[in-house]
């Protein structure tokens, strides 16, 4: 099989194992739309109503690999192309992203094992959202690190939405109404 085709299966195979966390978690989860010009492959909701807003959503871009570098601490660091890098550090989305990055041991056959006690997804996944972060002079990639911390797990996605799922005030520019335009000076 050619490597293009490997790279597209493996891809698949990361999205798939996100959803299957998702659905194990209790998440609303899907494609976000049939074609993929914004950079969100997975949308994942909460359902439920939490304090100010209703049914938090994320839209996540996976990426998949099976050369990740993984620090000491549990940190993962990857290797993201430039245009998703900048797509992902923009704050003015509608519905916020982030970046999922599912880690796959280097054999196909290591991915899913099946035993007498159930069938296994074999992987390890982290979550970063880059809203805000700098942008960079790299012309083809930037090195993004997710922390160990931020797990893709029930209790990670969970958190994930409660965290940048949720609705974040609007910044609102300083006006002072008693002061009329700069002509009035």
């Amino acid at each position: 099989m050619s490597s293009s085709a490997d790279n597209a299966f493996s891809g698949d195979f990361g999205e798939q194992w996100l959803q299957v966390v998702a659905s194990g978690a209790k998440l609303l989860h899907g494609r976000p739309l049939t074609l993929d010009f914004e950079k969100a492959d997975i949308e994942i909701v909460l359902p439920e109503v939490v304090p100010g807003t209703a049914y938090p959503t994320v839209k996540a871009q996976v990426k998949t690999t099976v050369s990740a570098r993984v620090t000491d601490s549990g940190d993962l660091v990857y290797d993201l192309d430039v245009s998703t890098y900048d797509l992902l550090r923009r704050t003015d989305h509608a519905v916020r992203r982030v970046l999922v990055v599912v880690a796959l041991p280097g054999e196909d056959l290591a991915r899913v094992r099946v035993t007498e006690g159930g069938t296994l997804l074999v992987g390890r996944a982290r979550w970063v959202s880059l809203e805000g972060a700098e942008p960079t002079s790299n012309a083809s990639t930037v090195s993004v690190t997710l922390p160990g911390s931020q797990v893709v797990d029930p209790e990670g996605l969970r958190g994930l939405l409660l965290q940048h799922g949720v609705r974040t005030p609007t910044p609102v520019a300083d006006v002072d109404p008693w002061r009329g335009g700069d002509d009035d000076v």
